[in-house]
């Protein structure tokens, strides 16, 4: 075989190779654009990956990767603190700000955690502070949540106000309880969005944690008590103004509708097991007259139930001037046809159950009361 024949043999059957090396190969990259590339890894640096795929070799810059997944499973990109020597400090500082502003986020990040690691007199506040907004944006570029919560609590250790400590640990939080860089329906790729999304969505957090106190408010038919409730639930909402100014008045009114609809769900509640307490108080009624041990064994039962029927119309007749003097009389507007049914049925359970009339006279109804007990 002639030399040129060899070349052209040898050159053929590496590329036959490659092809079938990347066609067999479970190795895969994807970037942060979206797009995946499938075959062979065939070199690894800090700048790049090289994969052999079915149409060639494919250079990819690791500031756009976002995981790479080998036979062995994903490899996901890691930001690695770098070891940065006190005097190289603005030097690596320098470097650091223009992997930022390369999208080079794994660069930056390893650059600065190697430098938040320093002491005080080698890296001084002023940079630490832009150092641990940059490093939250580097690890919201290559989606590690946790990474990026450590570093905005690490952020937030480095301010005096406990107003901005709060709002940094907020958007912490965020990322903790979701554990991607998704806040609700919110995807964050940088500090300040993940300040402005974590704020918010404490906010609402507290919101939820308002409208659980006014849910679980106890003894509402007691106007004192349902005022109380509602100021301790409003005022677990202003809280909310620290992460999002005007928050609290604007939600007000979803946190008063909670107690007003535990009053109304108290009283369907009350109104269902009273129905069924009174057929048992209707069936035992006649027998309580027997003696002292059938009225006491009466009185027992009637005065739980009775208590439970006053409870539910007390609550009933709280809420309007409850609205009103919360400045919100659609909380019994909106529900003032509900309340008047309630109050019917509420009203008739005052009695025992209907019983025909005899002979062609009239139903005669008969309050459900306390039996007297022993002579004056």
């Amino acid at each position: 075989m002639k030399p040129e024949h060899k070349i052209l043999a040898a050159l053929v059957a590496a590329a036959f190779g490659a092809i079938l090396a990347a066609d067999v190969s479970a190795d895969r990259i994807s970037t942060t654009s979206g797009q995946t590339f499938t075959g062979k890894i065939l070199e690894e640096t800090d700048q790049s990956v090289v994969i052999q795929t079915m149409s060639g070799k494919v250079t990819v810059p690791r500031a756009t990767i976002n995981t790479i997944e080998k036979e062995g499973g994903a490899e996901a990109v890691k930001i690695v603190p770098a070891v940065v020597a006190p005097a190289k400090a603005p030097e690596a500082f320098e470097e650091a700000k223009s992997a930022v502003a390369a999208g080079d986020w794994v660069r930056a990040g390893n650059l600065l955690e190697g430098l938040l690691r320093l002491d005080s007199g080698s890296f001084p506040q002023e940079n630490r502070l832009a150092a641990s907004a940059a490093l939250v944006t580097c690890y919201l570029q290559i989606k590690d949540a946790k990474g990026a919560a450590v570093a905005l609590r690490l952020r937030a250790n480095l301010v005096a106000s406990e107003t901005d400590k709060k709002r940094l640990i907020a958007p912490a939080e965020a990322l903790e309880a979701s554990g991607t860089p998704t806040i609700g329906d919110k995807t964050v790729g940088r500090y300040e969005e993940a300040i402005e999304v974590g704020t918010e969505w404490k906010a609402h957090q507290i919101l939820e944690l308002a409208k659980q106190l006014g849910a679980g408010a106890t003894g509402l038919d007691a106007m004192d008590r349902l005022e109380r409730s509602a100021r301790t639930a409003l005022g677990k909402m202003d809280e909310a103004d620290l992460y999002v100014p005007g928050f609290a008045k604007a939600y007000r009114a979803d946190v008063l509708k909670t107690l007003a609809d535990n009053i109304m769900d108290g009283a369907r509640r009350a109104v269902d097991i009273c129905t069924e307490e009174r057929k048992d108080l209707s069936r035992f009624a006649t027998t309580s007259v027997y003696g002292i041990k059938y009225a006491q064994a009466w009185n027992e039962k009637a005065s739980v139930y009775l208590d439970r029927r006053q409870a539910a119309e007390d609550a009933l007749g709280n809420l309007k001037p409850f609205g009103d003097k919360y400045e919100a009389p659609d909380l019994y507007k909106e529900r003032e046809q509900a309340v008047t049914d309630l109050l019917a049925k509420l009203d008739d359970l005052k009695y025992h159950e209907k019983r025909p009339g005899t002979l062609g006279m009239p139903q005669v109804r008969y309050r459900i009361a306390l039996r007297k007990i022993g002579s004056s």
